[in-house]
Protein backbone atom coordinates (compact mmCIF):
# COMPACT_ATOMS: atom_id res chain seq x y z
CA UNK A 1 0.00 0.00 0.00
CA UNK A 2 1.70 3.48 -1.18
CA UNK A 3 1.61 6.58 1.81
CA UNK A 4 1.93 9.43 0.55
CA UNK A 5 5.79 9.79 2.00
CA UNK A 6 6.61 6.71 0.05
CA UNK A 7 8.95 7.51 -2.66
CA UNK A 8 11.53 5.57 -4.88
CA UNK A 9 15.03 5.46 -3.39
CA UNK A 10 16.41 7.18 -6.81
CA UNK A 11 14.89 11.01 -5.07
CA UNK A 12 15.88 10.09 -1.44
CA UNK A 13 18.15 13.08 -0.57
CA UNK A 14 21.78 12.27 0.43
CA UNK A 15 22.49 11.01 4.17
CA UNK A 16 18.72 10.19 4.77
CA UNK A 17 17.93 7.31 6.47
CA UNK A 18 15.38 5.20 4.84
CA UNK A 19 13.52 2.75 5.67
CA UNK A 20 12.04 0.38 2.80
CA UNK A 21 8.34 -0.04 1.99
CA UNK A 22 8.22 -2.38 -1.16
CA UNK A 23 10.23 -3.52 -4.07
CA UNK A 24 9.26 -3.49 -7.52
CA UNK A 25 10.16 -5.28 -10.46
CA UNK A 26 10.30 -9.37 -11.82
CA UNK A 27 10.36 -11.78 -8.90
CA UNK A 28 14.60 -12.32 -10.03
CA UNK A 29 14.83 -8.40 -10.03
CA UNK A 30 13.15 -8.41 -5.83
CA UNK A 31 15.36 -11.91 -5.25
CA UNK A 32 18.41 -10.25 -6.36
CA UNK A 33 17.51 -6.94 -3.98
CA UNK A 34 16.79 -9.32 -0.77
CA UNK A 35 19.99 -11.00 -1.52
CA UNK A 36 21.99 -7.69 -1.41
CA UNK A 37 20.17 -7.36 1.71
CA UNK A 38 17.71 -4.55 0.69
CA UNK A 39 14.01 -5.83 1.87
CA UNK A 40 11.03 -4.54 2.73
CA UNK A 41 11.01 -3.47 6.07
CA UNK A 42 15.04 -3.33 6.10
CA UNK A 43 16.84 0.26 6.69
CA UNK A 44 19.13 2.53 3.93
CA UNK A 45 21.09 4.91 4.21
CA UNK A 46 22.12 7.28 1.46
CA UNK A 47 25.51 7.67 1.60
CA UNK A 48 25.77 9.53 -2.49
CA UNK A 49 22.81 10.08 -5.04
CA UNK A 50 23.49 12.83 -6.83
CA UNK A 51 20.09 11.89 -9.49
CA UNK A 52 22.78 10.65 -12.07
CA UNK A 53 24.91 7.50 -11.59
CA UNK A 54 25.04 5.13 -9.53
CA UNK A 55 23.24 5.54 -6.13
CA UNK A 56 25.99 4.69 -3.17
CA UNK A 57 23.48 3.07 -0.09
CA UNK A 58 25.15 1.63 3.83
CA UNK A 59 23.28 -1.42 4.18
CA UNK A 60 24.49 -1.90 8.08
CA UNK A 61 28.25 -1.89 7.25
CA UNK A 62 28.16 -2.39 4.08
CA UNK A 63 28.21 0.02 0.98
CA UNK A 64 26.55 -0.83 -2.28
CA UNK A 65 26.45 0.75 -5.90
CA UNK A 66 23.16 1.06 -6.96
CA UNK A 67 22.03 2.21 -10.52
CA UNK A 68 19.26 4.36 -11.41
CA UNK A 69 17.35 2.15 -13.12
CA UNK A 70 17.40 -0.73 -9.90
CA UNK A 71 17.00 2.37 -7.24
CA UNK A 72 13.67 3.58 -8.80
CA UNK A 73 12.61 -0.39 -8.07
CA UNK A 74 13.16 0.53 -4.50
CA UNK A 75 10.56 2.07 -2.20
CA UNK A 76 11.28 3.92 0.88
CA UNK A 77 10.30 6.67 3.38
CA UNK A 78 12.12 8.81 5.42
CA UNK A 79 13.00 7.19 8.94
CA UNK A 80 11.69 9.71 11.81
CA UNK A 81 14.58 10.68 13.66
CA UNK A 82 16.91 9.14 11.26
Amino acid sequence: MMNARQMPLALAQENARMAVTGLAGCREMQKRLTEMGIFVGGEIEVVRGCGCGPLIVAIGKSRLALGQEMSRKIFVTPVIGG
